[in-house]
């Protein structure tokens, strides 16, 4: 009777502990807060990347697109961006001048990027959703501020839809502070277009990367 009694308490307490790292895990972080990133140099992130969400959004760019791709040594990820001059223009003017990264050999903490004219301390890809479609991240200007932090959701243009950019969305802010469930700043991507009078601006360098692919101007 008595080892009954253990196996019960041993059994009740094993269960209670799993249940509490589920709810541990369950909790959503900040940017700053999460400690692993996707490894940058990863196929299914190379190519290119429109940016569709942002939360919470500053005015970023209409028609923000990255193209990503890995030179020859491995270990360069080159990137540059493309957008309009405002958030609502569909004019594709502004060519950013290719730039190029060096990576951490198996790196998963993410990247230090300057957009705009902005620091930010770290770019995180999280999570490759839907047959790798939508390409989720995050990034944050100071580590002690929460509210220099955003969420971004990139996706493979000709693949995306407002279904599936939602459930991206939603199934990001179970898991991180800088999504909001059922709502986010979508970014202008309908019929934007390009001329050969583009124009060339100084560098945003960052990716966004990105977000990369990364990422993106405000």
């Amino acid at each position: 009777m008595c080892n009954i009694v253990i196996l019960m308490v041993a059994s009740l307490a094993l269960i209670s502990g799993q249940a509490l790292a589920q709810d541990a895990a369950a909790t959503p972080q900040y940017c700053s807060d999460i400690a692993v990133s996707l490894n940058w140099n990863n196929t299914a992130l190379f190519g290119s990347w429109l940016e569709l969400a942002r939360n919470p959004s500053a005015n970023t760019k209409a028609c923000m697109e990255f193209s990503v791709s890995l030179l020859s040594d491995n270990t360069t990820l080159s990137y540059n961006a493309s957008h309009s001059a405002t958030n609502v223009s569909q004019w594709q003017d502004i060519n950013e001048p290719a730039q190029s990264l060096k990576l951490t050999v198996d790196g998963t903490t993410g990247y230090n990027i300057t957009l705009d004219g902005k620091t930010y301390e770290w770019v995180k890809l999280l999570q490759l959703v839907n047959d790798n479609t939508y390409l989720v991240g995050c990034a944050y200007t100071n580590a002690a501020n929460t509210s220099t932090g955003y969420g971004f959701i990139l996706g493979r243009s000709g693949k995306y839809n407002a279904t599936g950019l939602m459930a991206a969305n939603n199934a990001a802010a179970l898991v991180y502070k800088d999504f909001t469930n059922g709502t986010y700043t979508p970014i202008l991507q309908d019929n934007c277009f390009r001329n050969s009078a583009s124009q060339s601006l100084p560098l945003i360098t960052g990716l966004l990367a990105l977000a990369l692919l990364l990422i993106k101007a405000l």
